[in-house]
Formats: C-alpha cells, structure tokens, sequence
C-alpha cells in the first residue's frame, strides 16, 4: 500500500479514537463506543482497542471478543496485560496478579508497581502491597495517589506514625488531596485529636455524607 493512502487512514483512525476518548470522558459512553469500533475499523490500533474495552466494560457489555483480540494482535506489549488485569481484578484476584506482573516484567512502570499494590492489599497481603507501591514512589514519588496507598497499608500493618507521614508528604503534593485528608483525619480521630481531624476535614471541598459523618465524629 502507498504511504499517500497509509497517512490519511491513520489520521482518519486516529480522529475517531480521540472523539471516543473525549465522548467516554465526559460520560457518553454509547457514543464513545461507535467512534472506538470506528476507528479499529479503519485501521487497528492499541489505544483504541483498550479504550472500546473500557467503554463496553463500564456499560457492562460483554468485552470478551476484545479482550482476546487484544492478546492476540498485542502479545508482547505491557498495556495489553494491564488492561487484562483491569478486566479481571474484581473476578478473579489469581489471574489478575499474574497479568500484571506479566506487565512488570515487560515494563517496570510506576503506575503497574500501584496497580500490584492495590491488589495484593484487597488480598489482604500488606507487606507485598507495600513493597510494591514502595516501588513505585521510588520510580514517581509525586504523585499523591501512591503515598495514599502506602499510607492505607501502613495503618493495616499498625504502623500508625508512618501513615501520617505518607499522608504529610501526599499533602505536601497536593494539598487539597481529599483521600490524604480523609485518612490523616482518621488517624487524629482514632488517638482523640477531634480538633485536629476537624480543621483537615473542613479542607475538603465536596462535603459529602463521609465527610458529614466524620464531621459529627469530632462533635461526639
């Protein structure tokens, strides 16, 4: 095939996988979902492929065909396996460990290093979940989401005081970051701190009924 044919249909694909990102984005997911199998359509690609599986999962659709024409065309990038792993995780916690490790050992990427901690903690295995994410703030130590995580593990693991230093630093990130202020909240609530688990819920922009409750916890 010429290059003049071979440009203008991947610009073409690629303009049907942007509309679909932007349509899933903003939650019209049945319309994002015709411009994902669009722009397979006219010429396969990865980013689209996972995005028409992510759209036909949250609209609980059948992704199975997908799924396996994912492996199939994509077999040795990591992204393939990630995606795996986000279409099993809530069904089968076995096979999803074994996707995503099989992404690790294609790439060692922060993000995967998180997924992996998530995981193994809704396992119940903490000291693997924290020597994961522990990984992946040593790849990425900004971002505010995986000193969450470490912060989550460390109060399973009764290691209160290094907790809230995860969730300092998560602030120190970001200091706006609800999950860092709702956590760190908790921690003072528990040793009796109401006020001080007060004034960090008072930050949290959208009072919601968790932020309620805890709210009336530092009245009681």
């Amino acid at each position: 095939m010429s290059e003049d044919r071979v440009l203008p249909s991947l610009a073409k694909s690629t303009d049907e996988y942007m509309a679909a990102y932007e349509l899933s984005e903003d939650g019209y997911l049945e319309e994002a979902e015709k411009h994902a199998r669009k722009s397979i359509e006219i010429k396969k690609n990865i980013e689209a492929l996972i995005l028409l599986i992510d759209v036909l999962e949250k609209q609980k659709k059948d992704s199975s065909n997908y799924l396996n024409m994912l492996l199939r065309e994509y077999p040795t990038n990591p992204d393939t396996y990630r995606r795996l792993f986000l279409s099993t995780i809530n069904s089968n916690r076995e096979e999803a460990l074994s996707y995503i490790n099989k992404a690790i050992n294609l790439l060692k990427k922060s993000v995967y290093y998180y997924d992996k901690s998530r995981l193994l903690f809704s396992m119940e295995r903490y000291l693997e979940a924290l020597a994961s994410v522990d990984l992946a703030i040593k790849m990425e130590n900004r971002n505010p989401s995986y000193w969450n995580k470490r912060a989550e593990t460390l109060i399973k693991l009764q290691r209160i005081n290094d907790a809230k230093e995860s969730c300092e630093v998560a602030l120190k990130i970001d200091q706006r970051d609800r999950d860092a202020l709702v956590t760190l909240a908790r921690i003072y609530l528990d040793s009796g701190e109401k006020e001080r688990a007060r004034e960090l819920v008072m930050k949290v922009e959208n009072r919601d009924e968790e932020i309620k409750k805890i709210l009336e916890e530092t009245l009681s």
